[in-house]
C-alpha cells in the first residue's frame, strides 16, 4: 500500500505509531516464543477461557517456571492478551504477573535488569494502578530510577499528570519530583479526585502540598500572575480560571487539612485569611446590621488578634472606614506603631492624649419592647454532677422539650467546641455547661444522657437547624460522638416550617418580613424579633455575662412556643400537624399544593392505600399479591437491576422500597427513610410493619382494585348473561370442552402460590398458563382492551356463578384475569387482609 495515497494535500503529514512489539524491540525485548512456549501459551489461553482463576489453570501456569526465560516469556505474553490495555484483576495479564510475583518471592528469583525497562513501558501503558505497582514490584524497576526518572518528567511535562503521579507513587519518587510540578496541574484543572488519590497512597507528601499550596495564599501573592509564570515553563491545559482566587483555593487547603487530620493553624496564611475574613463579618454586624453589643465585640476582638499574629493591622484599616476613634482605640491596646497606622489615624492620635473609657461598656439603649422577651424566669444552670442527675430527671419526664447549643464563633485556625447545651420545658431551661463535662470522668454521664434522653423517640426534641446543632454536639462533646443527628424524635422547626408553608399554610405577618433564620420566624409568629445581640458572643469564657444566660434561654425557650403557635395556626388552617412533623423527622417530601389560593389542603394522618407505591426486591415478591389486593401500587425489582438503578426508578417514579436486607440508599436526593427493610416474620407481621411505617389505612372500598398478576387497575364487573355469552362463543375442535379445561389447567392452583414467590421482572407480564395449540378461540373471547381471556378455571367460575348470581365476578381489561370470592387464593388473602381492615375500623 503506497502511503502517500491517505495524504490528500502535500501540507499534510503521516505519523506513524510503532506496535508495542517494536518499540519493545528497541528496548531490547526479545519477543519471540520458541514452539514449546508458543504450545503452553495457546493451551493457557484455551483454558483460561473455559476455567478462569482455577486449580486447572494455576496446574497448567507452573510449566512456566520450567522454561529457560519465565520472566521474559511472561512480558511477552502479557502483550499477546487481548485485555493488555485494560489489566483488570480478574483479567489474564493479571494473573499472569501476579503469580509470577508470589513464584518470585517464594523461590528468591530475580528477572534480567535488561527486561526492567521493558516491563515498565509495558507497566506505564496500563488505567489500573493495581497492575502498575504489582510490575513495579515483580520486575524491581526501583533499581532502574535514573533511566526512568527522565521519561516520568516527560510525561508529566506533556500534561500527563494523572500518568506521572500514578508512576511517582507506584516508584516513590517524591523527593525527586516536586510536589507543585506534579499536584499543581491537577489542581489548576480541578481535578481533585486524582490529588486526593494520590495523596491516600502517599500521605506523606500531604504537608509538603499543603504548605506550597498555603503559600499561595499569601494576600501579598496574586495567583493569576503566579499560575501565569508557571504556565511558561509547564504545559498544562484545560485550566479552571475559575478556581484561581484565594477563596477557592483556600476552602481546598482547609478539606485537606481536615481530611489528612493536620491541624489547620500550622497553615499561617489559611489561618491568618480565616481570622481577618471573621473580624470582617464582625465588623459588618456590628456597624451594619447592630446585631453586636460592645461587650461582644471586645470579646471576639480580643479573642481572634491575640491568637493570630499579624492581623491587627490589616483589622484596623478595615475598622478606619467605620469608626476612627474605635480603630484608635485598638491600635493602642495592640501596640501598634504609629508607623503603620494610616495617616490620618496618627494625626488623630496626636490630638487625642487619651481613649474615651465610656468606648469600652457596653452601651445598649435597645427598647425591650422591641424584642421577644423570655416568658419564664427559671434559669438553671447545670455545673455539677449532681445537677446533672436531676436536670435528666426532669427533661425525660416530658413529652417535648427544646434544644439548642452554643459554640464560639472561630474565625482563626482553631475549632471551638460547644460551650454550652440548652435544653427547654415549659417551665425551665437548663444550661449544661459542657466546658465542664467534657473531661473524660463525665464520658458515663453523657452515655446516659443520650440513651435516656436523645435517643429517646417518644421524646420530641425541637430544635432550629438541628442537624447542624447535633453535629456540632457530636464532634467536640466527649461521651456524645456515637448520637444520631436525624431521625425520629428530632424535629428540625426550620424544615418543618418550610413544608408547612409548602403545604398551605398562611402565616398572617409572612409578607412583612424578610430571613429564613429563627429571629425572622419569631417576628412572623409574635410580630417581634430575637434580640442577637449576643450570638456572636466568646462562649468560652467564664463566667457568663447576664445578658448571655437570658439570650442562650431564650434562644432554646422561643423554640416551644414557635412550635405550639404552628400546632394551633394547623388546627385552625386543618392542616394535620403531626402528620407534618413526622414528614419532617422521616425526611420526606411533601407535596406542594397547585392551588395560589390561600385556601389549605386539608390532611389526614394516615392516607389511602392507593396513595402508596411500592418498589420490593424479589425475595419479597410473595408480598406482592396481598399489597395489590390492597390497591397498593407494587412492581417487583429486576433481578439483574443494580442498586443504584433500583434507586433511580424508584425515585422517578415516587416509590418507597422494600428489601429483605438493610441496603443504604446511595443518593441524597433519595432519602434512607423511605426504604423498609422487613427482617424474617410472618406475612402478617411484614405487612403491619409496611402499613404503620408509611401510614396507610385499608378500607372496604380499596379491597380488589388492582389486579394481582398485572397490576393493572382497570377490572370491571361480569355478570352471568355474559359469563354465558362468553361460553358460547369458545370454539374447541372435536370432543374439547370448555367444561374440560382443567385438563391442562390442573396444576394452576398450585402454580399461583409460586408466582407470589418469584419476581416479575420488568414488569413483564406472568398470567396463566399458554391455551393448547390445538385450542383456539374467536374475537369475542378478548377483553376490551384486545387481552386473551383467561378460560383456565371457567367450569368453576361457571357454577359458582349459577348457584349465586347475585354475585360479581371481576375482569382484568389488560391481562384477562378472572376474580371471584370463592377462588382459593383470594379467600385465603381476603382472610388476612380483613383483620386489618377490622383493627381500623
Amino acid at each position: 500500500m503506497n502511503i502517500n495515497n491517505l495524504v490528500s494535500s502535500s501540507h499534510q503529514s503521516i505519523k506513524i505509531v510503532p506496535s508495542t512489539e517494536d518499540t519493545l524491540k528497541k528496548l531490547g525485548l526479545n519477543v519471540n516464543l520458541d514452539d514449546n512456549v508458543r504450545i503452553w501459551w495457546y493451551q493457557l489461553q484455551m483454558t483460561w477461557q473455559t476455567w478462569k482463576i482455577s486449580s486447572t489453570v494455576d496446574n497448567h501456569f507452573v510449566a512456566l517456571y520450567n522454561f529457560e526465560e519465565p520472566y521474559r516469556v511472561a512480558l511477552v505474553c502479557v502483550i499477546k492478551c487481548q485485555e493488555f490495555k485494560d489489566c483488570k484483576p480478574k483479567t489474564l495479564p493479571y494473573y499472569i504477573i501476579e503469580s509470577l510475583q508470589k513464584w518470585g518471592e517464594m523461590n528468591n528469583q530475580i528477572p534480567n535488569d535488561s527486561l526492567k525497562l521493558p516491563a515498565f513501558h509495558i507497566a506505564k501503558m496500563q488505567r489500573n494502578q493495581q497492575f502498575l505497582n504489582m510490575m513495579v514490584q515483580t520486575y524491581n524497576i526501583k533499581t532502574i530510577k535514573d533511566k526512568i526518572l527522565p521519561l516520568v518528567k516527560d510525561i508529566i511535562k506533556n500534561d500527563n499528570c494523572k500518568q506521572g503521579s500514578q508512576i511517582v507513587s507506584a516508584l516513590e519518587l517524591y523527593d525527586d519530583i516536586p510536589i507543585e510540578d506534579l499536584l499543581f496541574p491537577l489542581i489548576l484543572q480541578d481535578k481533585i479526585n486524582i490529588v486526593d488519590e494520590y495523596l491516600s497512597d502517599s500521605p506523606s507528601q500531604v504537608r509538603p502540598l499543603l504548605t506550597f499550596l498555603d503559600s499561595l495564599l499569601d494576600k501579598k501573592i496574586n495567583i493569576r500572575e503566579y499560575v501565569q509564570k508557571f504556565l511558561e515553563d509547564h504545559t498544562v491545559y484545560n485550566i479552571k480560571y475559575d478556581k484561581l482566587h484565594h477563596k477557592p483555593l483556600g476552602k481546598f487547603v482547609a478539606r485537606l487539612c481536615s481530611k489528612y487530620n493536620v491541624a489547620v493553624a500550622t497553615c499561617t496564611n489559611l489561618s491568618k485569611n480565616r481570622t481577618s475574613g471573621g473580624l470582617r463579618y464582625l465588623i459588618y454586624q456590628k456597624y451594619v446590621e447592630h446585631n453586636v453589643s460592645d461587650s461582644v465585640w471586645d470579646d471576639l476582638v480580643k479573642d481572634s488578634l491575640s491568637r493570630t499574629e499579624g492581623c491587627a493591622e490589616e483589622f484596623i484599616n478595615i475598622l478606619c472606614d467605620y469608626d476612627h476613634i474605635e480603630a484608635l482605640k485598638w491600635a493602642k491596646f495592640f501596640n501598634i506603631s504609629e508607623t503603620c497606622l494610616p495617616s490620618f489615624l496618627r494625626n488623630l492620635s496626636i490630638q487625642e492624649t487619651s481613649v474615651d473609657e465610656e468606648n469600652w461598656d457596653d452601651n445598649d439603649d435597645d427598647p425591650s419592647d422591641l424584642y421577644y422577651k423570655l416568658p419564664i424566669d427559671s434559669i438553671i444552670m447545670v455545673d455539677t454532677a449532681e445537677k446533672f442527675h436531676e436536670t435528666l430527671s426532669s427533661i425525660i419526664g416530658c413529652n417535648v422539650v427544646s434544644i439548642d447549643c452554643e459554640w464560639k464563633p472561630s474565625f482563626g485556625a482553631v475549632q471551638s467546641q460547644v460551650a454550652l447545651i440548652q435544653i427547654a420545658t415549659l417551665t425551665n431551661v437548663y444550661l449544661f455547661d459542657t466546658l465542664i463535662f467534657n473531661g473524660k470522668q463525665y464520658t458515663s454521664l453523657w452515655n446516659i444522657f443520650n440513651k435516656s434522653f436523645l435517643d429517646n423517640d417518644e421524646i420530641i426534641k425541637l430544635g432550629f437547624g438541628l442537624e447542624q446543632d447535633l453535629k456540632e454536639i457530636k464532634a467536640s462533646v466527649n461521651g456524645l460522638n456515637n448520637i444520631k443527628i436525624k431521625g425520629e424524635g428530632l424535629l428540625d422547626l426550620a424544615l418543618l416550617w418550610k413544608n408547612l408553608v409548602d403545604c398551605g399554610l398562611c402565616l398572617p405577618k409572612s409578607n412583612d418580613v424578610e430571613g429564613k433564620g429563627l429571629s425572622s420566624l419569631v417576628q412572623i409568629c409574635f410580630g417581634v424579633p430575637l434580640k442577637k445581640s449576643e450570638q456572636c458572643s466568646n462562649w468560652e469564657l467564664r463566667p457568663l455575662r447576664q445578658t448571655q444566660i437570658y439570650y442562650a434561654a431564650l434562644d432554646a425557650y422561643v423554640l416551644l412556643e414557635v412550635y405550639n403557635y404552628l400546632q394551633n395556626l394547623c388546627q385552625e388552617q386543618n392542616i394535620n400537624f403531626e402528620e407534618m412533623c413526622n414528614e419532617v423527622m422521616l425526611d420526606k417530601k411533601p407535596k406542594k399544593t397547585k392551588t395560589v389560593k390561600l385556601e389549605t389542603t386539608a390532611c389526614s394522618y394516615t392516607k389511602p392505600s392507593k396513595c402508596l407505591r411500592l418498589l420490593i426486591e424479589a425475595e419479597l415478591s410473595y408480598l406482592m399479591g396481598y399489597l395489590r389486593y390492597c390497591g397498593i401500587d407494587t412492581i417487583v425489582i429486576n433481578t439483574s437491576m443494580a442498586w443504584h438503578d433500583a434507586i433511580g426508578l424508584a425515585l422517578s417514579e415516587e416509590r418507597n422500597i422494600l428489601t429483605s436486607k438493610l441496603k443504604l440508599s446511595c443518593t441524597s436526593k433519595y432519602p434512607q427513610s423511605a426504604i423498609l427493610s422487613l427482617d424474617k416474620g410472618t406475612v402478617k407481621d411484614q405487612l403491619q410493619r409496611i402499613l404503620t411505617t408509611f401510614h396507610v389505612i385499608i378500607t372496604p372500598e380499596d379491597i380488589l382494585t388492582r389486579c394481582l398478576y398485572c397490576n393493572g387497575v382497570e377490572l370491571r364487573n361480569v355478570g352471568y348473561s355474559e359469563l354465558e355469552d362468553l361460553n358460547k362463543n369458545v370454539q374447541i375442535p372435536g370432543n374439547f370442552s370448555i367444561h374440560n379445561t382443567n385438563m391442562y389447567h390442573n396444576d394452576y392452583d398450585d402454580q399461583i402460590d409460586d408466582f407470589f414467590s418469584d419476581s416479575d421482572d420488568n414488569e413483564t407480564y406472568i398470567g396463566p398458563p399458554p391455551v393448547p395449540t390445538n385450542f383456539s378461540q374467536n374475537r369475542k373471547c378478548v377483553t376490551n382492551k384486545g387481552a386473551l381471556i383467561d378460560l383456565s378455571h371457567f367450569s368453576k367460575i361457571l357454577s359458582y356463578f349459577q348457584t349465586k348470581q347475585n354475585e360479581h365476578i371481576l375482569l382484568c381489561e389488560s391481562c384477562g384475569k378472572f376474580y371471584w370470592k370463592e377462588e382459593e387464593t383470594i379467600k385465603n388473602i381476603h382472610l388476612l387482609i380483613t383483620q386489618f381492615i377490622n383493627s381500623n375500623m
